[in-house]
């Protein structure tokens, strides 16, 4: 029992010193702005002076050394020619270099030489499939929604945003302008059709269809992307309260919410590049515009049938009203929506109250009544509205006799009794023994009002079904949204409209899926900006304050305003300012991280304060203010990290520094690592000779037929392979700035029984150098040069000979040859980079 008592202590003192700590982190809230590292101004820090001073190779060095030496550490040495050679190729581009590159750089390592290399590297196609990878993941790509029934879950453009990703790396987009085309491309003067595909960002996230707080959750997924993505902030935990440990408000989520629920992604997407004979193009056309007309038509026939259903159900859905009113409530629970004459929607009834809310406010005279009747108890509802009918007849004035007269009258204004002389008269001729009743009368009248042709009759149709009127669908944008939502959030259309409308989109889906045009998945701003309101406790359910639209408080210095439009452009430039003390060293810092292994803020999505603190700050500061003062481009930091004498340490381990700083966060040498699976399937397939490296296109199930490098292999979002899961490949569900790195036994089950692996090992012995080859040590010798990019050593050499001894090529030698080539292709010395 006593362990049991003493665990429950611990848990109730840990709970207890997180309650204390998120007070004290909750009244230290308004300090954070202007003492926490991240939110403060970008420095451009001194270099400082170093006792080694001819380790350096450029300012980047002085800084790490300046560390060292403080700390009592000194770096590594330089890396083995081969093995940098082989650590930038796969920094850079993802696959191992050639035998003859590494010999040639061997002959001379000079500095000028690997800085050739390096921009040798930086020009290649290969370098934006690389370096492509680790923004989508930030990006959260994938090629499908995670529906997870029956239905159609592929995204039919997703793939041009990668392509757009690996272009704009390719062509060094300055990243404050690759910041711009994500989030506002299409408010851009000078963006051409081909930037418009920067917007799939918004389009390759989640969808949440399956639930109904779908809309809500995708801006939340916009937002945490965003602010994560660039800013290296979770202000998505401000969804629900005030963030618990960040100054960041729930006023500012719903800020940036208005912000990014204020666009839709237009049905007829615009092209970007067009494939296949006329004939296929012809055929592609013709059948996409019959599916876009089928589609609009049947918007169209929603939007005249809903205004239809609203009118010819008034009295069904009054009668809903009074059903679900307290004093009147006739059943318990949910008001059932099946009457007599067929179903009510969802969320109409809302509108109707909506407008019985609007009129009371004003004090509508046809409504008046309904006012007075409403509050009557059920007990004795007869009486009191006989009674109070009684008194508004003999308020009323007499219309005025004569033909016209009447009508006339009634349309110019309201009796004495200040109510409606059509609803006077109805009621008097029928006084009501229920509130149901009272309903009942009422919708009688709107009913004569929408058969008749008086000015009367035109002014109760105005008033309840005019533009003014909350309850009719104010446009057929309204009904194209509605026919979208979710089965019980729907507002004017009914189950069977929407389930037509989704088919329809499924058509149009599986035409763009299989045709030979590509197209950019932009948006464009909704008629109307979102006035954003404060969800309560972040159900959508629940609106509480109104919030302006703006940039985040924590970060006005950079932005301050409110904006009248919708904002997504001014949200941009606010994150792609230079004055943003965040962007420039979030991107800076997951640039270092690829070359390192681990960043200098070791939470590279977290720069808030339950985020690690920067190893070296100044550093930090400085990469962030070179990389702006360099035009923010990405292939210039690259050249400036790999030419400096910090990256190019060798990996040895010193004991005295190993046991000071195992995590190695003071960059005493360079840490070897463990090809992530991409690059390492890639690498295979290049060494076999097989890769196809081309650039773009739509993405393709990796099984062992597909040679295309891995980037292009189709992600389905709900049915993640086991062999990506095995290798920790990024969950496309969320944006994730590191990848978990595990050593698990069923990495190395694949790599030895993979009928994959057993192909590229079997391809490599029917390559040239192989093949020609006359004696088994030769073939032994190409072999690791075409694997691992050098000479077998003696021993090597020795153990292979014992092994495959005169074993021929061809059956049944060629098993022994295909187990010692696959030897090679799963040694740590292929699998990891030193």
């Amino acid at each position: 029992m006593k362990p049991v008592v003493s665990a429950v202590a611990a848990g109730c003192l840990a709970v207890l010193a997180f309650a204390r700590a998120e007070a004290a982190m909750k009244a230290a809230s308004p300090d954070l702005a202007r003492t926490h590292w991240s939110f403060q101004s970008i420095s451009n820090p001194v270099p400082p002076k170093v006792s080694k001073s001819s380790w350096p190779r450029n300012d980047l060095d002085r800084f790490v050394l300046a560390r060292l030496e403080h700390e009592g550490l000194k770096p590594n040495t330089a890396a083995e020619p081969g093995a940098l050679i082989r650590r930038v190729y796969f920094d850079l581009i993802g696959l191992p270099p050639s035998f003859e590159e590494m010999e040639k750089f061997a002959a001379k390592p000079t500095r000028e030489n690997f800085a050739r290399i390096v921009d040798d590297l930086l020009a290649r196609p290969e370098y934006g499939q690389r370096w492509a990878r680790h923004w989508l993941d930030v990006a959260r790509y994938a090629d499908t929604i995670e529906q997870s029934v029956d239905g159609e879950r592929r995204i039919p453009f997703a793939h041009t945003y990668r392509d757009y990703v690996v272009d704009a790396f390719n062509a060094d987009r300055p990243f404050d302008r690759f910041v711009l085309e994500q989030i506002a491309a299409d408010r851009l003067p000078d963006a051409s059709p081909a930037d418009l595909r920067a917007l799939g960002l918004f389009g390759v996230g989640r969808s949440f269809f399956a639930s109904a707080d779908g809309p809500a959750l995708r801006v939340d997924d916009r937002i945490d992307t965003i602010s994560r993505g660039f800013l290296g902030l979770t202000v998505a935990c401000a969804r629900c309260h005030d963030h618990k440990f960040d100054p960041i408000p729930t006023a500012d989520y719903y800020s940036l919410y208005g912000i990014l629920d204020s666009f839709e992604e237009p049905i007829d997407l615009p092209e970007v590049r067009r494939g296949g004979d006329a004939k296929a193009l012809a055929e592609y056309e013709t059948k996409r515009a019959k599916a876009i007309a089928d589609y609009e038509a049947h918007v169209d026939a929603t939007f005249a049938s809903s205004s239809k259903h609203l009118r010819d159900f008034a009295t069904e859905y009054l009668q809903y009203l009074v059903r679900a009113s307290p004093n009147h409530r006739t059943t318990g629970g949910d008001i059932p929506l099946d009457t007599p004459r067929g179903w009510l929607v969802y969320h109409a009834p809302d509108r109707w109250a909506e407008l019985l809310k609007q009129c009371k406010e004003r004090d509508e005279p046809f409504f008046r009544l309904w006012h007075q009747l409403m509050p009557l108890p059920k007990e004795n509802f007869a009486d009191n509205a006989k009674a109070i009918i009684a008194k508004v007849g003999r308020d009323s004035v007499e219309p005025s006799s004569g033909p016209g007269g009447n009508s006339a009258r009634r349309s110019l204004a309201p009796p004495q009794s200040g109510h409606h002389p059509a609803v006077v008269a109805a009621f008097q001729k029928s006084p009501p023994q229920t509130m149901l009743e009272a309903a009942t009368t009422y919708g009688a009248v709107i009913a004569q009002a929408l058969k008749s042709d008086t000015d009367e009759s035109r002014a109760i149709v105005e008033l309840i079904f005019g533009k003014g009127s909350p309850v009719p669908p104010a446009s057929r944008d309204e009904i194209r949204t509605d026919l979208h939502r979710f089965l019980n959030e729907k507002e004017l259309v009914n189950r069977s409209d929407g389930e037509k409308a989704g088919k329809l989109l499924t058509d149009l889906h599986l035409i763009d899926i299989s045709g030979p045009v590509d197209r950019a998945m932009m948006v464009k701003p909704t008629p109307k900006p979102v006035d954003p309101r404060v969800f309560i406790r972040g159900d959508m359910r629940q609106p509480g304050a109104a919030v302006p639209r703006k940039f985040l408080t924590v970060l006005g210095g950079v932005d301050r305003r409110t904006y009248a439009d919708d904002g997504r452009l001014q949200l941009a430039q606010a994150i792609a300012s230079p004055q943003n003390p965040l962007t420039a060293r979030v991107i800076v810092n997951r640039v270092w991280q690829q070359h390192f292994g681990s960043g200098l803020v070791a939470t590279p999505d977290d720069f808030g304060t339950m985020g690690q603190k920067p190893s070296h700050p100044e550093l930090l500061d400085h990469l962030a203010t070179w990389f702006m003062q360099h035009g923010w481009s990405l292939k210039a930091l690259h050249r400036y990290i790999l030419t400096s004498a910090t990256w190019q340490q060798s990996s040895a381990v010193q004991s005295r520094a190993q046991t000071k700083d195992p995590a190695n966060r003071l960059l005493w040498r360079a840490a070897p690592r463990r090809l992530e699976f991409e690059p390492l399937r890639d690498s295979m397939l290049h060494v076999a000779g097989r890769l196809d490296t081309s650039l773009g296109g739509r993405g393709a199930m990796l099984d062992d037929k597909n040679t295309r490098r891995a980037l292009y292999g189709y992600t389905d979002r709900f049915r993640i392979p086991a062999l990506l899961r095995n290798f920790d490949v990024a969950n496309p569900d969320t944006s994730i700035s590191r990848r978990a790195e595990t050593l698990v036994p069923l990495q190395a089950l694949y790599l030895m029984n993979s009928s994959f692996v057993r192909q590229q090992a079997a391809v490599i012995l029917h390559r040239a150098e192989i093949e020609r080859a006359k004696t088994a040590r030769e073939r032994i010798s190409a072999a690791f040069r075409i694997v691992l990019s050098r000479q077998p050593s003696k021993d090597e050499l020795k153990l292979a000979m014992n092994y495959v001894g005169d074993a021929p090529l061809d059956e049944p030698g060629a098993q022994h040859w295909a187990n010692f080539v696959q030897s090679l292709l799963v040694s740590n010395e292929f699998v990891f980079v030193d």
